[in-house]
């Protein structure tokens, strides 16, 4: 296997076959290539030159940095052990590497890795390859997906509790989504916690946020403002499937005065599954799937910073799952699904009672090619506007694409 600082070209061009766009298939090896973070600001550099993914291969995980012009890729780190996956709390397996996050300005890639009983937080730099450790973990919580501050001072992460009663189950054994849902439902099973660490040589933890019998694992900074945060917090009986449907999903929390703004849904709907920021940090993007009140299509919309309403659209032909993005310099709603489900779609509000929608490219996946999110496809804009990345998966693997928009 290729070790840290190699460099090497697996990648093929073609047109894309709804637009002629060109579309780079960056990766060809391993078992899974994917971006998990459909959040804005996470896979880019500022000149919208390279971006990162994970990359699982012969039991190992490793982070990758592509050169869009040349499809190059250079192994950030040696390969670790373990693949990555969600997996369970066995004490005698490795994990390797979870969520990423590159800061666009200053190179470094944040990364969590999952120890048994914690998770630890780590940095390797695009350019130079050194490694940082930020934080070896908070014992009996596991972090999430990493999210770095707008001007490069904080990266921060949710930390979740790990319920003993999860630890004390057989890891190889049989263990049911209702069951997970149950342990985080009984007493003491939840409570996510905002932790933030500053990007200096003296990483010491704060948590800014404490809430209990909640969890969540969507936290992202505003891209401007590193007062606001915004939060995901699910509640039972359902959790990241559907909540308690009566408290709305996604706030933002004012960390200075210690305020969070809800972010609702004008239809009624309180569980928006998916939601990012707008580049510009001015608004936030939604979307929320059928209710058990509201069978309909999904509801797609658009709230400012207080949570007021911009722009909201539904019809009942929308079906699919997927994801929203956010698309700089434009006033446009990124979906890889909702209203069909192999296409990369803009739906642009920028006059909200005409919107109108413009194909990217055919993403293709199979939703279901490969175990977990792989074949999601978390369509991410570079913040040059004029590139794309996501993922899509076929036959038990899964590829990373960039499209030339």
């Amino acid at each position: 296997m290729q070790r840290k600082g190699d460099t090497w070209n697996e990648s093929t061009t073609y047109r894309d076959p709804y637009t002629l766009r060109t579309v780079r298939k960056v990766t060809e090896g391993g078992s899974y290539n994917y971006h998990p973070a459909y959040h804005p600001l996470t896979a880019w550099s500022a000149d919208g030159r390279r971006c990162v993914f994970k990359s699982g291969r012969r039991n190992h995980s490793n982070i990758l940095a592509c050169d869009v012009e040349s499809g190059d890729v250079t192994a950030l780190l040696d390969w670790q052990e373990g693949w990555g996956v969600d997996a369970s709390y066995a004490p005698d397996r490795a994990y390797g590497i979870g969520g990423i996050c590159l800061d666009k300005s200053s190179g470094w890639v944040y990364y969590v890795q999952r120890n048994t009983g914690a998770t630890a937080l780590k940095a390797v730099h695009i350019d130079s390859l050194q490694e940082r450790t930020l934080s070896e973990g908070i014992e009996g919580y596991a972090f999430g997906q990493p999210t770095v501050s707008g001007d490069g001072q904080w990266v921060a992460v949710p930390s979740n509790i790990i319920p003993p009663a999860l630890l004390a189950i057989d890891p190889y054994g049989p263990l049911s989504v209702r069951q997970v849902r149950e342990i985080y439902a009984a007493p003491g099973g939840s409570r996510m916690q905002l932790v933030r660490f500053p990007t200096s040589d003296d990483p010491v933890p704060e948590v800014v946020y404490d809430e209990v019998d909640c969890r969540g694992n969507h936290l992202q900074y505003n891209p401007v403002d590193p007062n606001i945060l915004h939060t995901d917090r699910d509640f039972a009986p359902n959790f990241w499937g559907g909540s308690d449907q009566v408290r709305n999903r996604v706030w933002l929390w004012y960390i200075d005065e210690q305020r969070l703004v809800e972010q609702p849904s004008p239809s009624g709907r309180t569980f928006q599954v998916h939601s990012v920021w707008t580049f510009d940090g001015q608004e936030v993007l939604y979307h929320c799937p059928p209710s058990p009140t509201d069978p309909g299509g999904y509801v797609i919309g658009v709230n400012d910073l207080e949570g007021n309403n911009v722009a909201e659209y539904r019809s009942p032909a929308w079906t699919h799952y997927g994801h929203v993005g956010a698309v700089p310099g434009r006033k446009a709603i990124m979906l890889d699904g909702n209203i069909t489900d192999d296409l990369i779609l803009w739906l642009y509000y920028d006059d909200p009672a005409v919107p109108r929608l413009e194909v990217i490219c055919r993403h293709g996946t199979d939703w279901g090619g490969h175990e977990g999110q792989y074949p999601h496809p978390h369509p991410q804009c570079a913040p040059t506007g004029d590139r794309i990345i996501y993922n899509a998966a076929h036959r038990g693997r899964s590829d990373v694409f960039i499209v030339e928009v």
